[in-house]
């Protein structure tokens, strides 16, 4: 899996193959790659609707600090419609309330996620899974999202998190942006000042 900008679907997608490769799923042992390929296909799917689903929540969290925080299930900013349900049938997935599932493999999406996490507008990240593009929430609003939480839930568990991203990308994160993601909340703005402290 390699971060490459710029990734597109040219030329239009073959639905029967990426049915195949979610289907071929079945034999990967490792959880992260499977969501990661079934993610990819999804999103190949939808690129001809010119739709794009964004990885947000837990999983992006996953990745961005290389297993270390680990989830069961992978959150979406993708709207619901009839298209998006089209694609997900396509793939094999069953609806059930707000998730998407696959028992074999086990695949569980979240789709569309909670409503308040951060997608349409918020930095990117684009990674390639074996020619797959799968687009990731910014590493600065899911920074964000984890300060809130810590903050205004008193979460000691999202302060860990926000701490470990802070560190471990203080010398890519726009803290520019970030300050003015949070400059009408004092609270928020005094964690982020701590964030930035701890990260040098």
């Amino acid at each position: 899996m390699r971060c490459r900008p710029g990734l597109t679907y040219d030329g239009g997608v073959d639905r029967t193959e990426l049915r195949r490769r979610v289907d071929a799923l079945v034999d990967e042992p490792d959880s992260k790659r499977r969501n990661l390929v079934a993610l990819g296909a999804l999103t190949a799917r939808l690129a001809e609707e010119d739709i794009e689903p964004i990885l947000v929540g837990g999983f992006a969290l996953e990745l961005y600090t290389e297993g270390g925080y680990t989830t069961g299930d992978v959150d979406l900013a993708l709207d619901a419609s009839p298209v998006v349900d089209a694609a997900f049938s396509d793939l094999g997935f069953e609806k059930r309330g707000r998730f998407w599932v696959r028992q074999d493999p086990d695949l569980v999406f979240e789709a569309p996620a909670p409503a308040g996490l951060p997608g349409e507008t918020a930095p990117r990240t684009i990674l390639d899974v074996d020619g797959l593009r799968v687009v990731v929430l910014g590493v600065e609003d899911l920074l964000i999202d984890r300060l809130r939480a810590w903050v205004h839930w008193k979460s000691d568990e999202d302060c860990r998190w926000a701490t470990r991203l802070a560190i471990l990308y203080a010398t890519r994160l726009d803290w520019a942006y970030l300050r003015s993601k949070v400059a009408g909340d004092e609270a928020e703005a005094a964690a982020l000042a701590r964030l930035r402290e701890e990260s040098k």
